[in-house]
């Protein structure tokens, strides 16, 4: 039995058709054009399943049955003749690259790309304008999760997570891995002092949390224990960035990737054996495998992590004082800043 179109005009049709993910479109679109679940899974290289998946959470997200099933094959109801013609719309105007290839995205005109809030505030957004030039007819769209361990595959067109994607229709590789250790601030260590041990750590000095999804949150009670004098977590949240300006203005001391280093000579890293390793993981459709805007994006991206150019990003762990181009005086900043020259300035076209 058809569901009823509820009140469908044209611009709730192109609202829903905005909303939706591209995958899904191109799915009903190949069933459309090919009357056929099984002739458009042949097209799209994809199992019967997946293109009957696809349209089905296409109707569940429009709300209204969009194709009438029978033995010889579909057709269209009026709210799935609404729907494909303005999904034709969106696939004769989405950008066509050099290789006459359209981009499958999930939005038409926009890349999404996701990552942990950190990773793209500090990482990632100094470098974009390297991306845009490579794009420049795309929106890039940079989504932060504060989620050290999700995985969007279905709503982002890249995404780099903490541990390895567990969805097959996603193509997944190692980028590199991330090594935490312990940092404080100059001013914090003036008033304070350096802790010699974990002891000293408990009883001497202060320490602020990060507590979020797929971050160890309690991590710190294995080095300290939970008999922790008052006052000891003046400040938890779960902004990495909220605990970077706390532990720079000298609040405490927190746990941060060693590329903290290169971001600002105010953070000095701790002589404490508090080392912590996580792998980085990158993951796109497997649909979108030869879209020239992917493509890119993972080039890109790739380019952002490669631990040639910075070690950080290295298997092995690298002690921030022995980066290259780092020195014992604590400006390093200048670092982060010649390494990163070659990105364009907005307004410059290569």
């Amino acid at each position: 039995m058809e569901r009823p179109v509820p009140a469908w005009n044209a611009q709730r049709v192109r609202a829903i058709a905005r909303n939706v993910h591209w995958d899904d479109l191109r799915a009903f679109l190949a069933v459309c054009e090919a009357l056929s679940f099984r002739a458009a899974a042949v097209q799209l290289q994809l199992s019967v399943n997946t293109v009957r998946r696809r349209v089905e959470r296409l109707e569940a997200e429009s709300g209204a049955t969009l194709l009438r099933r029978a033995i010889k094959g579909v057709t269209l109801t009026d709210a799935g003749t609404a729907l494909y013609e303005v999904a034709c719309e969106m696939r004769n105007t989405s950008s066509t690259y050099a290789d006459g290839r359209d981009d499958v995205l999930v939005k038409p005109g926009e890349i999404r790309i996701a990552c942990t809030e950190a990773l793209g505030s500090v990482w990632l957004t100094p470098q974009i304008m390297e991306l845009n030039q490579k794009l420049p007819d795309l929106t890039i769209s940079l989504e932060h999760s504060y989620d050290a361990s999700s995985e969007r595959g279905h709503d982002v067109d890249v995404g780099i997570t903490f541990r390895e994607p567990r969805n097959p229709e996603l193509v997944r590789a190692r980028l590199g891995a991330l090594h935490f250790m312990l940092f404080a601030s100059q001013s914090y260590l003036r008033e304070f002092g350096e802790p010699n041990s974990f002891a000293d750590l408990r009883r001497n000095h202060r320490f602020v949390e990060q507590f979020a999804p797929g971050v160890n949150s309690g991590l710190i009670d294995y080095f300290v224990g939970t008999d922790r004098p008052a006052g000891f977590m003046p400040i938890r949240s779960n902004s990495a960035m909220s605990l970077y300006w706390a532990v720079i203005n000298g609040a405490g001391i927190g746990a941060f990737p060693t590329y903290a280093r290169v971001l600002s000579k105010q953070l000095i890293p701790l002589s404490l054996p508090f080392q912590l390793r996580f792998d980085l993981w990158i993951y796109y459709h497997s649909s979108a495998r030869n879209a020239p805007a992917i493509r890119a994006a993972v080039e890109w991206l790739k380019g952002a992590f490669d631990p040639k150019r910075y070690p950080w990003f290295a298997d092995e762990f690298i002690h921030p004082d022995e980066f290259p181009g780092a020195d014992r005086s604590g400006d390093v900043v200048e670092l982060f800043e010649d390494m990163t020259s070659h990105v364009l300035k907005p307004g410059r076209r290569g």
